[in-house]
């Protein structure tokens, strides 16, 4: 693989910035909420609604956007994007009525969404092979950086400037991703279709669900996803109520987590330049099962044993995530947008509907099972999959020979 021109590396740092400036957007909030709530005087549960909603576009927009990057490029999406987050922050610190607020933090959320799906089709543009792995590490290393900064400096700055100050922090950095995406962000170079039908875009996402590995890795990530969201919600109650930790402490308990998913995403940069793609695949979904597994083993007998567990947890879901990322973008060389747009949809909605079923069946049975009943269906799950997909290679590979 030949060495990358210094234009792509560019252009790859300034989609990575952005993206984790949407990721910064999104997490930034979490520490706002009691704040909102005496701000507004509303109750807590229509705060919480403000935070579901925006994860709830997030995941809808990224359906809607993906075939429109497809068809009418990424660039005419992602500068309306990032006009509609100016405009939705700068009503969002000015207005004194919980609705207005809830209205525009929603178009924040449209808007938001926009930025890690073209960035991520963007790396799939610019990189071929290995490039386009490291990239994608890249990616996901800074994606992974937002969620440990962006509650620090949200509490920081709603404490000295309320929650009018956070939304103007975001306002100016937002405008300033606006400027330098409108000066530097590639033009597309192929003119692009007026019209969208729903049939051109029904045939992006048929193409998609044809694919046995696509199938497979949305699958994969939506189960992936959907333990990881439960075991993090689960954390603090297990943590405060078995270990009787103060919330201090459980915050702190958070930060390796945080930083092993930072490693594995900085690992997978390099390895992937070494080993197979398929290999990684299978040998991270099965270390996951396992881990699963064996923290529904360790979490009420071993807090020692259950933060290691979760450190090596956390290193493969690093690496898991830019893996799904790059071999969605190698499956789908034509129609990336859509992919990367599904693939987030079905990942959201794992992280979403996680915390909600996982709670649901621990009210009627110990956690312990839960877990272990999940990282058993993972690991069977995945080596049933894996099997489904080595079968279509198989299949291809002699169809291909026949053919020569």
């Amino acid at each position: 693989m030949g060495r990358v021109n210094t234009g792509s590396t560019f252009i790859l740092y300034l989609v990575c910035i952005s993206a984790f400036f949407a990721s910064f957007n999104q997490n930034i909030y979490s520490p706002l909420i009691p704040l909102i709530k005496d701000s507004f005087h509303v109750s807590l549960t229509m705060v919480n609604l403000s935070v579901s909603i925006f994860i709830l576009i997030a995941a809808i927009m990224q359906i809607a956007l993906g075939s429109l990057i497809d068809i009418k490029g990424a660039r005419f999406v992602l500068i309306p994007g990032i006009i509609l987050i100016v405009v939705a922050s700068i009503v969002c610190a000015i207005t004194h009525h919980f609705a207005v607020f809830l209205i525009f933090r929603s178009l924040q959320a449209v808007g938001t969404a926009v930025i890690p799906l073209i960035a991520a089709t963007t790396i799939g543009r610019l990189f071929q092979g290995s490039d386009r792995g490291s990239a994608m590490g890249t990616y996901q290393t800074l994606l992974s950086i937002a969620p440990a900064i962006a509650p620090v400096l949200g509490g920081w700055v709603g404490d000295q400037y309320s929650y009018h100050g956070v939304f103007w922090l975001l306002v100016g950095i937002s405008v300033i991703l606006l400027l330098a995406n409108t000066l530097y962000f590639p033009r597309d170079k192929k003119p692009q279709k007026q019209n969208i039908g729903t049939k051109d875009i029904w045939n992006h996402y048929r193409i998609i669900f044809k694919s046995k590995l696509g199938n497979s890795i949305l699958i994969l990530s939506f189960l992936n996803f959907f333990i990881y969201f439960a075991l993090l919600v689960y954390l603090p109650v297990l943590l405060t109520d078995h270990y009787h930790l103060s919330l201090k402490i459980v915050g702190m308990l958070y930060l390796p987590m945080t930083v092993s998913l930072i490693i594995g995403s900085i690992i997978f940069k390099y390895i992937q330049k070494v080993i197979p793609l398929q290999k990684l695949f299978t040998f991270n979904h099965l270390i996951i099962a396992l881990s699963v597994v064996l923290f529904s083993f360790t979490s009420t007998s071993s807090l020692m044993s259950m933060s290691i567990i979760l450190c090596v947890y956390g290193i493969s879901i690093g690496v898991l995530t830019p893996l799904y990322a790059t071999m969605m973008t190698n499956e789908f060389e034509h129609h990336r947008g859509s992919a990367m747009g599904v693939f987030n949809f079905i990942r959201y909605m794992g992280m979403a509907i996680g915390p909600v079923a996982s709670g649901f069946l621990m009210a009627r049975t110990n956690a312990a099972i839960v877990f272990a009943a999940l990282g058993i269906l993972f690991g069977i799950l995945s080596i049933l999959l894996l099997i489904w997909i080595r079968d279509r290679r198989r299949v291809n590979t002699i169809k291909n020979k026949t053919l020569n």
